[in-house]
Parts: structure tokens; C-alpha cells; sequence
């Protein structure tokens, strides 16, 4: 009997379908081209697929996600507070949001403080103080899935550079000041062993995850962690692809900028390090051969919305388990 394991994600590709329906589609497709095969799906990658991917995790932990179209994430802050009180790990995930605020209502909201002004370096930083207070009293894990590497300050940060990896023209030069003033040399009574941008909370990579609500974890005690590692611990993907004979991404776009933040290297590293083959299936790629070798993929299946995932499934099982 053949093994395959399912991985990845779906959400906005074509057709619309969540991870879970997309990938269940590709699993039945499968079966359909070789009967004899156990199949296993994960659920693996950002944002609303972060969410199906946790789901049977609430016991280990609270999950909290900050969408990338919210202009403030002071709800999330709002629930970081309530879990704080419950005594479990918190893992707050987010990505390169369109319009950050800073982490600015992440504090607002885990604080129950609105108002903090981001321009006035003093208010920020007792604020972040106080949030400092609060994580340590809880003695909580406190953890940021990031899912875009980008830093909240610096040339290539959220507030420089757009989803879309256009430069943003207009730059506020009297907000970054105050927030890398604000930001520096947090969290309190943590020995600085070292200098250069590890140091600074808000020039992290990953800091810039939420619109900045990665550099206010850092800030406050928490911790900054790619989307894709902490999932490969939580779901333990290294465990899952054990004896397993293929490896099927989903992926609704293999193409840049979208891949930049994808979790896609994650399954495939895992993959390698059983010497696994793993074919993709995506709407649309743009792959040269070399950057699907880079990317680790041994075969590419596009969709192109011509042919379903279950067909898509089935004619990959057909041609990779022979």
C-alpha cells in the first residue's frame, strides 16, 4: 500500500474553496487514480488556513490571528488578554498587513488603554512596559507566527514596502523615530549580549507580522517564530511524512511576490530530509525549471481552472504511484 501526505493551502485560489475542501478534493482524487493508497491531509500555511490547521489544538494552546486586511489589530489584543488569564501558551499569527498600525492597537486592546499615541516615544514605552508587566505576572509563552519576514522598521519593513512589493512613497519619518525609540533595548532587564538589529524589537525579522504586532511581542517578553517552523512542531510534519511514498503542495499560485511568504519551503525541506518526491498542484505557475528545483518540487501540476483538484489528484496519483 502507497502513503501519501496531502499539505498546504488554498485559500484564495480557484476554484474558491477552503483548505480543508480543497485539499479532501485532491485526497478523493487521489484514491480515485490508485485505490490501494492511505491518504493523510494537513492543513499547512497562513492565515485562514492557520486557523484550519490549529483547529484540533485549542489543549496546547490559544490561537489568535490578526487578518491581513484589518487596519487594527486591537482585537487581537483584546483576545491575548482574555487567554492570558487562562494560564496557557498564546500564539498570535499574522502576516504583511495592507495598513499597519504600528502593533499600536494590539496594545490598546491587551492593555484596555486606547488612545497610546505611536508619535510620543515616552507614552509608547510605558506602555510597553506595563504589557510587560502583564505577560510576565501571567507567565505565559507569549509567540508571534509570523508569517511574513519582514521587520517593522528598516528599508525592506511593513511600513516601506506593500504587500505587492512596491515601495510605500510617503513615509512618516517623525512616526519611525518615535518608534525606534520607543522600541529599543526591550524588553526591560533583558542582557544584550550583542549588538545589531537582533536587539532592536521592531528591526526583528517577522517583527513587522501583524501590521507590527510581531516587534510588541518582542518588546514585551514574547517571542517571534516563522508560521512554517512553529506549525512543523505543532503538527509534528517531520512525524507525519515518515514512511510516506509522495508528497502533493497545494498552492494556489507558485509565483512571486505570493511564495515570498508562502510556508511552501517548510513542507519541502521536511520532505527532503526523507527523500521524498513532491509535486505541486496550483492554479497558475510562473516556475522557471531551476527555481521548481530550488523551490524543491519535483513536479508541477497547473489547474490553470480547467481541470478540478480531484482531477488534478487523480492524474497525479496516476503518474507518481505506479
Amino acid at each position: 500500500m502507497s502513503r501519501v501526505v496531502i499539505a498546504g493551502r488554498w485559500d484564495g485560489g480557484v476554484p474558491a474553496l477552503s483548505t480543508d475542501e480543497a485539499l479532501d478534493a485532491i485526497r478523493r482524487g487521489v484514491l480515485a487514480g490508485a485505490s490501494d493508497t492511505a491518504v493523510v491531509t494537513v492543513p499547512f500555511g497562513t492565515g485562514s488556513t492557520f486557523d484550519e490547521a490549529v483547529a484540533a489544538l485549542d489543549s496546547q494552546a490559544s490561537f489568535v490571528r490578526v487578518p491581513t486586511d484589518a487596519s487594527s489589530s486591537c482585537e487581537a489584543g483584546e483576545r491575548v488578554a482574555d487567554s492570558l488569564r487562562n494560564g496557557s501558551a498564546v500564539i498570535v499569527e499574522g502576516g504583511h498587513n495592507s495598513s499597519p498600525d504600528c502593533g499600536v492597537g494590539f496594545l490598546e486592546g491587551l492593555l484596555g488603554a486606547p488612545g497610546i499615541d505611536p508619535r510620543q516615544p515616552e507614552a509608547l514605552a510605558d506602555a510597553l512596559t506595563r504589557a510587560q508587566a502583564l505577560v510576565s505576572d501571567a507567565e505565559v509563552d507569549l509567540v508571534c507566527a509570523a508569517s511574513t519576514a519582514r521587520p517593522l522598521l528598516g528599508l525592506d519593513s511593513v511600513l516601506a514596502v506593500a504587500p505587492d512589493l512596491e515601495p510605500i512613497e510617503a513615509q512618516d519619518t517623525a512616526l519611525t523615530a518615535a518608534l525606534t525609540q520607543a522600541f529599543a533595548h526591550r524588553p526591560l532587564g533583558r542582557h544584550q549580549l550583542l549588538d545589531g538589529v537582533d536587539v532592536h524589537a521592531a528591526r526583528q525579522r517577522g517583527s513587522g507580522a501583524g501590521g507590527g504586532v510581531g516587534a510588541v511581542i518582542a518588546a514585551i517578553g514574547g517571542r517571534i517564530v516563522t508560521t512554517g517552523d512553529l506549525l512543523s512542531q505543532l503538527l509534528g510534519l517531520e512525524t507525519a511524512l515518515d514512511g510516506v511514498d509522495l508528497v502533493i503542495v497545494a498552492e494556489p499560485e507558485l509565483a512571486s511576490p505570493v511564495l515570498a511568504e508562502s510556508t511552501l519551503d517548510c513542507i519541502t525541506r521536511a520532505a527532503a530530509t526523507h527523500a521524498l518526491p513532491v509535486v505541486a498542484i496550483t492554479h497558475r505557475s510562473s516556475l522557471s525549471h531551476f527555481e521548481k528545483a530550488e523551490w524543491g518540487l519535483h513536479g508541477v501540476f497547473e489547474t490553470e481552472g480547467a481541470v478540478t483538484l480531484e482531477d488534478a489528484g487523480r492524474r497525479v496519483a496516476r503518474t507518481w504511484l505506479r
